[in-house]
């Protein structure tokens, strides 16, 4: 259905998998969504151009951090940017890792000008999705010896 609410995919691994709430969703190495429902055999991915989806993310290479939410729309839009943000073509969007679930540095999208609107054209597209990775570990600090 089309639907801003509905933006999201099922898929066939759960909790047998080690698959958990919050984890890292990739498409071809670039992010994707979150897992938002776990069952024992299946799972549900909500997209990062869902309505519901909020991500914290740093903009490259100024390093000022935003709120990335979908809009229901193929290109997900930046929330509360610094005043004095100017959005370049040079601009790329990555995770922060602030929520404590995703890991930093996972590659979203390319800043964009729309409407007046900071948008960000995702590197992979949403409703192009075969298949997809789910990080089920975050790398741990290595300790001194």
């Amino acid at each position: 259905k089309n639907s801003p609410y509905l933006n999201s995919a099922i898929i066939n691994k759960g909790t047998n998998s080690g698959i958990k709430l919050g984890m890292a969703v990739l498409s071809k190495g670039h992010l994707v969504g979150r897992i938002v429902e776990v069952n024992f055999f299946s799972s549900r991915i909500l997209l990062l151009n869902d309505l519901n989806s909020k991500i914290p993310v740093v903009i490259s290479p100024s390093g000022d951090q935003a709120i990335l939410s979908g809009i229901g729309k193929i290109k997900p839009t930046l929330e509360y940017l610094p005043n004095n943000f100017y959005a370049q073509d040079n601009n790329v969007v990555y995770t922060s890792g602030k929520d404590g679930v995703l890991i930093p540095g996972i590659s979203i999208g390319k800043v964009v000008m729309e409407n007046d609107r900071i948008k960000v054209n995702l590197f992979t597209n949403p409703t192009q999705i075969f298949l997809v990775n789910v990080v089920l570990e975050q790398a741990t600090d290595l300790e001194a010896m």
